[in-house]
């Protein structure tokens, strides 16, 4: 009579028992900053990510950029850049900057988790800056 074949968790248990394979070493994880910030170029219009060793609150405004060197942006963990040819959005981002909303939660209840959603377009933009300007973090880029 055939004998079943064995599952592969019961091959590889008794490869180890017969010294045909080892345990692999457990890997230790380094962890490294909570966050990964999106920052922004407008000159070039990249994107990229960073890591700093501070509270996600204490990270800088702003940087330099590492394809250009001109000046990038913190627009925060959940900022999604447009395709670089895309001028509407590019132009949308850039005025949303100078006029202090860096991407930032805006929160109308600060108890409450649910926040705006941004401007899809440059003129939904400017009735956005205008509607919640007490919550623009600085003025101009």
């Amino acid at each position: 009579m055939p004998q079943e074949p064995l599952s592969k968790s019961e091959r590889m248990e008794l490869r180890r028992e017969h010294g045909f394979r080892e345990l692999p070493e457990p890997v230790e994880k380094y962890l490294g900053p909570e966050y990964a910030m999106a920052f922004a170029c407008l000159h070039c219009r990249t994107s990229n990510m960073r890591h700093f060793d501070l509270a996600p609150s204490e990270y800088p405004l702003s940087g330099e950029c590492p394809v250009c060197k001109n000046k990038t942006f913190n627009l925060g963990r959940d900022f999604k850049p447009p395709k670089k040819s895309n001028e509407a959005q590019w132009k949308k981002i850039e005025f949303l900057i100078e006029h202090g909303f860096q991407f930032q939660k805006v929160r109308l209840v600060p108890t409450e988790m649910e926040s705006v959603a941004y401007p899809k377009t440059l003129t939904e933009a400017k009735e956005f800056v205008v509607k919640y300007k007490k919550w623009a973090i600085k003025s101009g880029i």
